[in-house]
This record gives C-alpha cells, structure tokens and sequence, in this order.
C-alpha cells in the first residue's frame, strides 16, 4: 500500500459545505459513496469520512457541527444517522437512496442511476 509520507493528517475535505456517506457494502451504499464523489470532483462539497466520527475523532466531529454537513445513507439501516446522532450532530441535511424509490439489492449500480441522484443532490441539498 502506498502511502503519503508527507502527510501527517487527514487527506479529508473539510470546509462549509462537506458530504459524508454510508459507503456500504449494498449497490446504495456504493452509490452514494460515488455520488459524494461526484460532488467532490464536481466542486459542489468537500468530501469528508464517516468512519471519524464512529472512532470518535473530536476535531472531525467538532468541525461537522459547524459545517453545512449532508449525509447521504444508502439504506433504511441508516448506519450514517445512527453514527452521527450517538456522536451528538444534530443539524445535518439528509437524504436515504430508498427514499428515492430505489431498492437495496435490486438497483444497479449504473451511470443512469448515479446521475439521476446526484441530480437529486444537486437540486435539493446544493447549499
């Protein structure tokens, strides 16, 4: 694995406008990881990681309660909401694929997809 000795931290977005994911291991969970990707690569949101706040690292957890946070959750699991409400963040926009009508084991994970949510994303949750 190759590693970045120059960086003694984080590689994580951090800034106003941050999107953090479930990233599971379903097709949602894969979606909404690449629509976070997306947002990133597209300039719309910085990118941050989820797994901070599960290992209760207070910098991250700190600065997501001032950011304008948007979780995205694959599922009904809701996995992202449970870790962010144990860590004590509250005020998060959220949005859970399901919602959308899709179903988790049964979607694919397709360009078609990933563009119709994340035009979701974009027209709903952009600021």
């Amino acid at each position: 694995m190759k590693t970045n000795e120059n960086s003694k931290s984080c590689l994580c977005g951090n800034g106003e406008y941050v999107v953090i994911t479930c990233s599971g291991a379903c097709d949602l969970g894969q979606i909404s990881d690449l629509v976070a990707r997306k947002l990133r690569d597209n300039k719309i949101r910085k990118m941050n990681c989820l797994a901070a706040v599960a290992a209760d690292v207070k910098p991250t957890i700190e600065m997501f309660k001032e950011a304008n946070l948007l979780l995205i959750d694959g599922c009904a699991v809701d996995c992202g909401k449970k870790i962010l409400d144990k860590a004590g963040i509250e005020n998060y926009k959220y949005l859970r694929i399901t919602d959308l009508g899709y179903v988790k084991g049964q979607t694919p994970v397709t360009d078609e997809v990933i563009t119709t949510v994340y035009d979701k994303v974009t027209i709903d949750y952009y600021r």
